[in-house]
């Protein structure tokens, strides 16, 4: 944000509510109509994907709700490694270093006359979740184009995950998914439930070959 000298810093009050935030921001500008990217803290974008943003948009015509990928636990990833490579480094798309975040509509882009005119976010749901799938289904009921594709350079970074009590079921059971996905793959997660015998396994092997060479 150091880098950011053009920004509204915008108090509020109350339970905490991501749609309520972003619907505040998109409707605080008053300015011409503006392309917004509804973006998460914990997703690193580049300035090509920006670029893929403006491209997938126009107003009245098309909104963009791209597929990012999701980074796995690095601590797991890189377990085997010395030590674990520089965020730079770990954004790599490859099926042992995450997956396509298929299941997400969190991050977008659209005119904000078409978010205005599509009556924006559900404001009855609070904390964590389904707002953005809300919205999502009502430009799939419009007679706007979704442009919905994977792109490069748009990075869910992988952080610890915690799905409180205060949730509602339905939202706890999607934390709980996203909480079981983000951590490796199946063959990784695989690994870990089976470290013991392997390494006991290894032990045995290592103690054949010292008996034979003696």
């Amino acid at each position: 944000a150091a880098n950011f000298r053009n920004f509204t810093f915008i108090p509020l009050s109350g339970e905490f509510s991501r749609g309520r935030g972003l619907d505040v921001g998109a409707r605080f500008w008053k300015g011409s109509n503006v392309l917004l990217f509804f973006c998460d803290v914990d997703i690193y974008f580049t300035s090509e994907f920006l670029n893929t943003c403006r491209l997938n948009t126009q107003p009245g015509k098309k909104v963009f709700y791209p597929v990012l990928f999701s980074q796995y636990n690095p601590a797991i990833i890189y377990g085997h490694h010395d030590a674990v490579p520089h965020l730079e480094q770990q954004l790599v798309i490859k099926k042992e270093t995450g997956f396509w975040r298929d299941f997400g509509f969190g991050m977008t882009c659209q005119y904000r006359s078409d978010f205005i005119n599509i009556g924006g976010f559900d404001l009855d749901i609070k904390g964590w979740g389904g707002e953005d799938v809300h919205l999502y289904r009502k430009y799939l009921h419009s007679s706007l184009i979704v442009v919905r594709t994977p792109v490069r350079g748009l990075f869910h970074l992988w952080h610890e995950k915690r799905c409180v009590d205060e949730l509602t079921p339905e939202q706890y059971k999607m934390c709980m998914q996203s909480k079981a996905m983000n951590e490796a793959s199946h063959g990784q997660l695989g690994m870990l439930v089976f470290r013991h015998e392997i390494e006991a396994h290894l032990r045995k092997q290592k103690q054949k070959t010292s008996s034979k060479k003696t």
